[in-house]
C-alpha cells in the first residue's frame, strides 16, 4: 500500500516514512501544499498523511478540494493545533482522522492501520488471500499449496495491488502510477515484465490463481476451474 505524506517540516515527515516503511508500506512525501494537493489528485495513493499548515495552500483547503474533486483516499490531519474546532472543521470536510502534535509514532501507524483496515474490509491487513493464494505483507511470501516463495519489491507490490483489487480489472496505468510513482517515466511493458515474473511463481506454488490480461485495459486474477 502505498501513502502520501503532505508535511513541511522535513525531519518529522522523514521520521514519519521511516516509520511506515518499516511496517511495509511504500511512502512519497509533499512539503508544500500545493504540490501535495496536486499529487494527491493522482488518486494513486492509499491513504494520505496532511500537516494543516502548509506553505501555499492549508491543509484544509487541499482537503475540501480533494473531497470535491470526489477524491475518497482516507485522510489522517495533522496539526499543532488545539482547539477543537479545528478538529471539528477537519471531519467536517471529509477527513478520517485527526492528530495533534506531538504524538507518539506508535498511534500514528495504529491509526494508519485501523483505516486501511476499514478501507479494505480486510480482518488483517498483513495477509491478503484469494482462491488458495495468500500474501504475506509482513513476511514478503506468498503462498499455495503448502509451498511458500519468498517475493519483494515491485514484484510484492504488484501482488498486494491485484489482491486487493481482485474482484475487478485494474489498469496498466493504476498499476504504473502505484508501484513506479506519478512521475516515473515507466513505460507499461516493466508491467507486463512483472506480471510474467509472478505468473512463473504461481505456476511453480501449482496455484488455481492466473492473472489475466484484459486487452487494452489491464489485468485482472482469476480462479481457474478443475
Amino acid at each position: 500500500m502505498k501513502i502520501l505524506i503532505i508535511e513541511d517540516e522535513y525531519s518529522l515527515a522523514d521520521a514519519i516514512a521511516e516509520t511506515l516503511q518499516k511496517e511495509k508500506f511504500g511512502v512519497n512525501i509533499i512539503t508544500n501544499g500545493e504540490d501535495g494537493e496536486n499529487e494527491a489528485l493522482t488518486n494513486v495513493y492509499d491513504l494520505i498523511i496532511l500537516d494543516v499548515m502548509l506553505p501555499n495552500k492549508d491543509g484544509f483547503e487541499i482537503l475540501k478540494n480533494l473531497r470535491k474533486e470526489k477524491i475518497d483516499t482516507p485522510i489522517i490531519m495533522l496539526t499543532a493545533k488545539l482547539e477543537m474546532t479545528d478538529k471539528l472543521n477537519g471531519l467536517e470536510h471529509g477527513a478520517d482522522d485527526y492528530i495533534t502534535k506531538p504524538f507518539h509514532m506508535r498511534e500514528l501507524i495504529a491509526r494508519v492501520k485501523v483505516i486501511l483496515k476499514r478501507k479494505t474490509n480486510i480482518e488483517n491487513t498483513n495477509v491478503l488471500e484469494y482462491s488458495d493464494l495468500k500474501l504475506n505483507l509482513g513476511t514478503g511470501k506468498m503462498s499455495s499449496n503448502n509451498t511458500e516463495i519468498a517475493i519483494n519489491g515491485k514484484e510484492l507490490d504488484l501482488l498486494e495491488i491485484l489482491l486487493l483489487n481482485r474482484n475487478q480489472i485494474t489498469s496498466r496505468e493504476i498499476l504504473a502510477n502505484k508501484i513506479w510513482g506519478y512521475n516515473s517515466e515507466t513505460e507499461y511493458n516493466n508491467v507486463e515484465v512483472y506480471v510474467s515474473f509472478l505468473r512463473k511463481k504461481l505456476k511453480l506454488l501449482k496455484s488455481k490463481v492466473k492473472i489475466k490480461a484484459v486487452r487494452g485495459i489491464g489485468y485482472k486474477l482469476e480462479e481457474e476451474n478443475d
